[in-house]
């Protein structure tokens, strides 16, 4: 091994330092640089009154929603009830023909919620021909109402004390099939759509007093169904925000997502797109795990009056409706392959029967749901 002189290495010394001398002043920072940013502070409010918010389109989807849904629940009585009209249901779903009462001022709103549902999987026409269904019911139940006039195979009305429920031959509820399948088409798909891509709306030009990013940040927080001062003021839920507050003790759900959503808008205004982007995901992730909550208790509440039909039935509805509204969201973090799973608990030949489901089946549904979201079911 040739070895360097002593002469040679302290040469080499002098090299190594003077490299390492220059490579440091290379990367030492000019002074006439900009400074590092430093992290965006704002404050943020602790109620949803932004400046020139506006959730109205959101809000009268939800009003739209509620007037359909009275009609529906005529037929709930156990006395002579109307045989439904499959042409004014579908003048409620798509606002036509004036079906809302008129001082609610849906009439002249441009809002419809056939326009708004999230058709990928063809739910416009299953709510079409749902509606001929309905009066197919309705005037079953009409036409016997001292008794239980539905059972498998046949539709009409199913009685239990104070319950009264009108469902297709299938067992299914068609006011639930109607709220549940909205809630999933219309407010959580147009809610998730416009937070899953709220980076593309434009947050520079001001119209009125707001961004495009702000308004569409607001019609999302609209489609929850909760008040300014959620949850301090509980008055007023509707659909979503009920659901979520009615998980809250074993999720602290309510909480969570006033705080994105309260953060997020905050964010939009300040310009500060990392926490935007935090904020959404939060009450996106925090929204489907209400969804997932909620489907348990109601599947819970199906094991324990599976000898009540009317009960038991209503229960699986409610419960098989949240199962389907986890498709409308983009980001979802539950895979398609596990809709398929949880449907299959539900469903005899491919096709859901709600007269034919298997008390092991709700006990799968519920550890399969629990499992997916990290939810302690016994808590619910």
């Amino acid at each position: 091994m040739i070895r360097p002189t002593l002469k040679k290495m302290v040469k080499l010394t002098a090299l190594v330092t003077a490299i390492s001398v220059l490579a440091t002043s290379c990367i030492k920072k000019d002074k006439d640089e900009d400074p590092i940013e430093e992290p965006v502070t704002y404050a943020v409010p602790t109620t949803y009154n932004f400046n020139g918010i506006d959730t109205v389109g959101s809000r009268q989807a939800i009003a739209e929603l509620g007037e359909l849904l009275a009609y529906i629940r005529t037929t709930h009585v156990n006395t002579a009830a109307p045989i439904l009209s499959a042409q004014k249901l579908r003048d409620y779903y798509t606002n036509t023909n004036g079906p809302f009462t008129p001082a609610s001022g849906l009439n002249a709103s441009t809002v419809n919620l056939k326009a708004t549902t999230g058709n990928a999987f063809g739910l416009q026409g299953e709510f079409d021909a749902s509606f001929d269904d309905a009066v197919i019911a309705s005037t079953n139940a009409a036409a016997d109402i001292d008794s239980t006039t539905a059972k498998d195979g046949y539709p009409g009305k199913l009685i239990n004390g104070t319950r009264y429920i009108l469902v297709d031959a299938n067992g299914f509820e068609y006011k639930e099939y109607v709220e549940k399948g909205v809630m999933g088409a219309v407010f959580y798909y147009q809610a998730t759509t416009l937070l899953n891509t709220i980076a593309g709306f434009d947050n520079t030009t001001i119209t009125g007093s707001t961004t495009a990013q702000e308004r569409a940040w607001d019609q999302a927080f609209g489609y929850f169904g909760v008040p300014v001062n959620f949850p301090t003021n509980l008055t007023g839920l509707k659909n979503w925000g009920s659901y979520c507050n009615a998980v809250n003790t074993a999720t602290g759900s309510n909480a969570t997502i006033m705080d994105a959503w309260l953060k997020g808008r905050a964010a939009i205004s300040n310009k500060d797109n990392a926490g935007r982007d935090a904020a959404r995901d939060v009450v996106v992730k925090t929204w489907e795990k209400v969804g997932a909550a909620r489907f348990i208790t109601y599947a819970k509440g199906a094991k324990t009056n599976i000898a009540v039909p009317a009960t038991f039935n209503h229960n699986l509805s409610e419960a098989v409706g949240f199962i389907h509204a986890f498709k409308y969201n983009s980001a979802k973090t539950i895979s398609d392959a596990d809709i398929a799973t949880l449907l299959g608990y539900f469903q005899t030949g491919g096709v859901i029967n709600l007269y034919k489901v298997p008390s092991a089946n709700l006990d799968l549904a519920i550890e399969k749901m629990a499992a997916l979201f990290g939810l302690d079911a016994s808590k619910l």
